[in-house]
């Protein structure tokens, strides 16, 4: 299977990446750690990568789901704090669901939005009530785009009777719980629409995760290849060559199956397994290319002044974000027991 990008792609990718490792250096990684770089998020928008998957009469590009991953990748690598994965599936679920009131307000930067597929919610009519953890970036968002039992539904935070209560994540980003007592209902779909945009939720997060773990991965090089023990470079010693060598085939592993899963849903094609294969190597890299930097940096590694803490702490935090390894695990080993047809295609 060839998984070359296209010239347009390339290009998305390549903008994506000047901008945030000009605007985003380790100065602001501390500065914004625990908030929303406003700044950074009107460059993006002013570069139309805030609203990428919308249509243009929506202020978008129309550009496919892997432009999209690989803007998150891009955004993974110098773990820029704002709300781009959510905004970019939630937007792209409100357009498919006919929604697009507000939306090029996002495409240009002025609003951003929320997604949390968790359960919680009930739906009475048109009427929401419930409880949802964890949320992130609800505070201040244009729309929450949740699920409701068996449909998908977004509503405006701001327009509904709704609490707040601010709760604390590994990576410091923006995170509510959410207390719905009553909001109106945007309908978006049923469970083919949740499955589907699941399916993507998994598969962006884990590009998030594969450059946390890369960018990381790299600081660790060329830091063992720096400090020196002994009188020659960590990176020359046997075991810390080899710990470095298996958290490249981890991230060379991760790759090639969020390749595979992205593919298969820009193409249009289902990606149950895929995806979930995709978010469980995300999670199993994410937890040994993690240590291994931590381990690899020594006591400075534990020095809360020295960024590499910061990726220690993205990769624990989306390592559970959607449900571990386990969790993935569990719910393919049900897919495959209730569809006997299944098993992972290329």
């Amino acid at each position: 299977m060839d998984y070359s990008l296209t010239e347009d792609q390339a290009a998305i990718a390549e903008l994506a990446e000047k901008i945030f490792r000009e605007q985003v250096n380790d100065t602001a990684q501390a500065e914004f750690q625990d908030s929303f770089n406003t700044k950074l998020w009107q460059t993006l928008a002013d570069a139309g990568l805030t609203g990428l998957g919308l249509a243009e009469q929506n202020g978008g590009s129309a550009m496919g789901f892997i432009a999209q991953c690989l803007v998150v990748q891009a955004q993974g690598a110098v773990l820029a704090q704002i709300p781009l994965p959510e905004t970019l599936l939630a937007a792209q679920a409100l357009e498919a669901g006919g929604i697009s009131e507000g939306l090029p307000g996002v495409a240009a930067g002025d609003a951003w939005l929320s997604l949390s597929l968790g359960a919680g919610l009930s739906l009475e009519g048109d009427t929401l009530q419930g409880e949802l953890g964890m949320v992130p970036w609800a505070e201040g968002a244009l729309y929450l785009v949740a699920r409701a039992g068996e449909r998908l539904v977004a509503f405006a935070p701001a327009e509904a009777d709704v609490e707040l209560i601010p709760q604390r994540v590994s990576n410091g980003r923006p995170t509510c719980q959410v207390l719905v007592r009553s909001a109106k209902a945007l309908d978006l779909g049923g469970p083919d629409t949740i499955a589907r945009l699941h399916q993507r939720q998994q598969v962006m997060t884990a590009s998030l995760q594969l450059g946390v773990a890369e960018e990381a991965l790299k600081r660790t090089a060329a830091y063992t290849s720096e400090r020196k023990q002994f009188g020659k470079p960590l990176a020359a010693f046997q075991a810390v060559a080899h710990r470095a060598a298996d958290s490249y085939m981890d991230i060379e592993a991760l790759r090639g199956v969020v390749d595979s899963a992205m593919w298969r849903l820009e193409a249009g094609l289902d990606a149950t397994l895929q995806s979930g294969a995709a978010r469980w190597w995300a999670t199993e890299a994410s937890h040994r290319v993690s240590h291994t930097a931590q381990h690899l940096h020594g006591g400075i590694g534990s020095d809360l002044q020295y960024p590499i803490h910061r990726y220690f702490l993205w990769s624990k935090q989306l390592e559970f974000d959607l449900g571990g390894a386990a969790h993935e695990l569990a719910a393919m080993g049900r897919h495959l027991a209730s569809n006997d047809q299944s098993g992972i295609t290329l």
